[in-house]
Order: structure tokens, then C-alpha cells, then sequence
């Protein structure tokens, strides 16, 4: 046999298993880089306000894997039948030569040329075996050409000259399978992984996975998490898509029970800011506040939390927890620092924490801000109430009338009764019931408007 019949059967034996460990490890447009991008980016956990919704599980019914009725072939009498072909129908050292050829123009020209080559063949002269290893080499080279059609219809015709050994057509099935899953064909998918899963015996965290991704697309929850959790439970070591894969799913399910042990390993395993973020609003999500404060108090020591939401978070949470001291020194830093926009609900928020740490002067700068960059008079009501706290009555009227003036306010009825308690306090009776008066046209307030006006009448008549 001369040296290039024995480089094309070389080649054919690197090519046993299917495709390629290079093609299939390529990093720009490869498969297993469209199948990632098919699953969920990141889980997207509520805030931690939110109220814990009820716990689901999946469906007692859902099962990982291929249908419990899957009918297996006889392997027995498939293995005796496929040597037994073998034997008979060998690939003979010319057609090693042009599949050799092919894949030396592919190298050295492009894998068009290689196929070019190989259409000069006649396959209907070729036997089962020498089909059967064109079939794989142009499925191949079709692949390198990024024809995935052209690829999966070649491994389908190899696999249909019943001939190949029995461990490589397993692998080739496989290989359609991932071929699938990397089109987004979700269905066509699963029925090649189920069809996989009829031909081996083996358990391939990649498999049940890749089902675990066609299911999600599909919306069939429960036996994407079926087949997720089954891929960790079986592989060597968890993959990060493969977790953020079930942190997703019990996460879209508001099985957050399940889905805080999840994110705990991805923290643990791999350590990143969206990791820290995630957990925090996972055990707000369980009402654990506690907790979800300590995460982020550490993600706030490493310097992980520097974005707005991240840092009013951990403000609102210090305060839940009763302590605003935290929660201003955060607001501050990070309005003084850019990361948080000195917008009004931000600086309302700042000034709301020195009020509940009872620093009332310390409040005022930034309720001030807030309420005259506000599209509407409600953050100045907010700052009158605070003045009438501090007893400041001629503050507190001006601050009730910007409120009146800008309009737009939740409880107007209640700005005009609190600009007359000020100007009473003032000891201005004539505008304290003129503004009594204006609060009687509000439903809300008119009732105590009546006690006012009354109040001021019998002080009139005694004075």
C-alpha cells in the first residue's frame, strides 16, 4: 500500500468518531457556541421587595431522557450483522486515495475543493462501506464550509448504509443531534437525542443538557429541569452554563427555594458580580432579608456593587433592616461619585434615610435638590412635612405653596390643609383659613379642614 492509501485510511480512523475535535472546538460561529447562546444568558431573580410566590416542582410525570416505552435495537445481532458486512465490503486503496486527496485539498485550498474531488466518484459502484466513509468525509468538509444542511444530511446517509461500526454511528448520531440544537431546531432535536439515547447505553451529561435546552425553548419547563438536573447529577463537574441553565428554569418557575443552593455553587465555583447580585435578590425574594443584606454588604466590600439599581438596592435594604446611617453614607458616595443619577427619586431616597436616623437638618439638602429638579410638587410636600417636623413654620408654608404651584399632586387636598397648619403656627390666622377653606373642595381632607376653620372661629370670638 503506498503512503497516501495509508494517509486517507489514517484519516478515515481520526474521523471514527465522528466529527473533528478541532472543527467542533472552533470558537467563532461553532456549534457548541450557537448551543450556549441558545440558553438563558442569566437568571433574572425579583427584587427583594417582592413577595415569595408559591414553591412550584416540576411535574410528577416529567423524566429525564427518552421516553420510558423506547424500544431498543438488538445489539446483539446488529454488532454479528455489521462485522459480518464489514468483512465483506472493505474500502479498497484507490477510494483511500481520493478521500486522502479530499482532505488535502481542504487544507491546502478550501473544503470546496475537497468536494469537488469527491462528486468525481460514482457512488452507485462504490460498496456499503466505501459510501459510508465518502458519505462522513464530505459531511466533513461540508461542516468546514459551514453548510450544517449539507453536514447533517451526510452523516444521515453514512448512517443509512447500516456499516459502520456500531460505537461510531452512536457518535455520529450524537453529532446530528448537537447539529440540530446548534440551528435552533428544537424539535428535530430532540427527536435526534431521543433517537441517541435509543442506540447507546451510556448517560451523557451533554445529552440530557442539550435536551434540558431544546425543552426550555419549547417552553416544556418541567423536563428541562428534569434533564438539567439529571446532566449535573452525572457529569464529572458542573458546568457554569449548565447551572445558570436550572438557576434559570427554577427561577422562571419562582422556585426560589431550589434556585438559592444553585447560585450559592455558581458563587462558590464562579466567582462573579452577577453572581453576588442574583443571590442577594434570591433571598429577598424568600423574605430572608438578613441574608440578602449580608451579600450584598461583602459584594459592596469588594467593590462589586457600583451601579445604580445595585447601590439603591443595598440603600433600601439597610433601611428594611433599620439601619439608615449605612444606607445614607451609600446614597452619598454614590451620588457624590456619578454611579447613582442625582435625580429626585434618588435624592429622596437619601434624604428619607437621615430622616429615619433622625437627622433632620442633615435631610434637608438633598430633599431641597429633589423637589426643585421634580416634574410635579410632591417631593416639596415631602419637604414640608419635614420642616413642620423641625417646627420651621415659614419654611414649611413656602415649601407647601412650590407644591401647590407645581401641581400634579397625589393628595392636594392634604398640601393645602398642612400650608394652613403652618401659616397657623406662623401666626397667620387670615391665610392658615384661607387655605383651610381651599382643603374643604378635597374629600379627603374636608373633615379636618371643618375642625380647623371651626378651631380658628372660636379663637376669633375669645380673642
Amino acid at each position: 500500500m503506498n503512503r497516501t492509501a495509508r494517509a486517507g485510511i489514517g484519516l478515515l480512523l481520526a474521523f471514527a468518531v465522528g466529527l473533528p475535535a478541532a472543527a467542533l472546538g472552533q470558537t467563532e460561529g461553532n456549534s457548541a457556541e450557537r448551543v450556549e447562546s441558545a440558553a438563558p444568558a442569566q437568571a433574572s431573580p425579583p427584587e427583594a421587595s417582592a413577595a415569595p410566590a408559591e414553591q412550584q416542582e416540576p411535574a410528577s410525570d416529567a423524566r429525564p431522557g427518552p421516553p420510558p416505552d423506547q424500544v431498543r435495537p438488538n445489539f446483539r445481532e446488529i454488532i454479528v450483522t455489521r462485522k459480518t458486512r464489514q468483512f465483506i465490503h472493505r474500502v479498497n486503496s484507490r477510494i483511500a486515495r481520493y478521500l486522502a486527496a479530499a482532505m488535502e485539498a481542504q487544507e491546502e485550498e478550501s473544503a470546496e475543493a475537497g468536494l469537488e474531488l469527491l462528486e468525481r466518484l460514482n457512488l452507485k459502484r462504490l460498496n456499503p462501506m466505501e459510501r459510508a466513509s465518502v458519505y462522513r468525509v464530505e459531511a466533513m468538509l461540508h461542516y468546514v464550509a459551514g453548510d450544517t444542511e449539507e453536514t447533517i444530511q451526510g452523516f444521515r446517509n453514512a448512517i443509512d448504509e447500516e456499516i459502520l461500526p456500531l460505537t461510531d454511528e452512536i457518535q455520529i448520531r450524537f453529532n446530528i443531534a448537537q447539529l440540530l440544537t446548534a440551528q435552533y431546531r428544537w424539535d428535530d432535536a430532540i427527536e435526534a437525542l431521543y433517537e441517541w439515547f435509543r442506540w447507546t447505553q451510556e448517560e451523557d451529561p451533554l445529552a440530557y443538557y442539550l435536551l434540558g435546552i431544546a425543552n426550555f425553548q419549547l417552553s416544556n419547563f418541567d423536563l428541562a429541569i428534569a434533564n438539567t438536573e439529571k446532566a449535573l447529577e452525572v457529569a464529572d463537574e458542573p458546568k457554569e452554563g449548565w447551572l445558570q441553565l436550572l438557576a434559570a428554569l427554577y427561577v422562571q418557575g419562582e422556585n426560589y427555594q431550589k434556585a438559592a443552593p444553585i447560585f450559592e455553587q455558581l458563587l462558590t465555583l464562579y466567582p462573579k458580580k452577577s453572581y453576588w447580585v442574583q443571590i442577594g435578590l434570591i433571598y429577598g425574594a424568600l423574605e430572608d432579608y438578613d441574608t440578602s443584606l449580608a451579600v450584598q454588604q461583602i459584594a459592596y466590600a469588594q467593590g462589586l456593587l457600583s451601579e445604580d439599581k445595585e447601590l439603591r438596592r443595598l440603600a433600601r435594604s439597610y433601611l428594611v433592616a433599620d439601619l439608615p446611617y449605612p444606607a445614607a453614607h451609600v446614597l452619598e458616595q454614590g451620588i457624590d461619585g456619578g454611579q447613582i443619577e442625582a435625580e429626585p427619586k434618588a435624592l429622596e431616597l437619601l434624604a428619607n434615610s437621615w430622616i429615619q436616623a433622625r437627622e433632620f437638618d442633615r435631610s434637608l439638602p438633598p430633599l431641597v435638590r429633589a423637589a426643585e429638579i421634580a416634574e410635579d410638587g410632591n417631593v416639596f410636600v415631602r419637604l414640608g412635612q419635614v420642616y413642620l417636623q423641625g417646627e420651621a413654620w415659614r419654611e414649611a408654608a413656602d415649601a407647601f405653596k412650590n407644591a401647590i404651584d407645581k401641581g400634579e399632586l397625589k393628595k392636594p387636598g392634604n398640601a393645602h390643609l398642612l400650608l394652613g397648619i403652618a401659616y397657623y403656627n406662623d401666626a397667620q390666622s387670615f391665610r392658615a383659613k384661607s387655605s383651610f377653606i381651599d382643603a374643604l373642595d378635597f374629600e379627603a381632607t374636608r373633615t379636618q379642614a371643618e375642625q380647623w376653620i371651626a378651631h380658628l372661629e372660636r379663637e376669633a370670638k375669645t380673642s
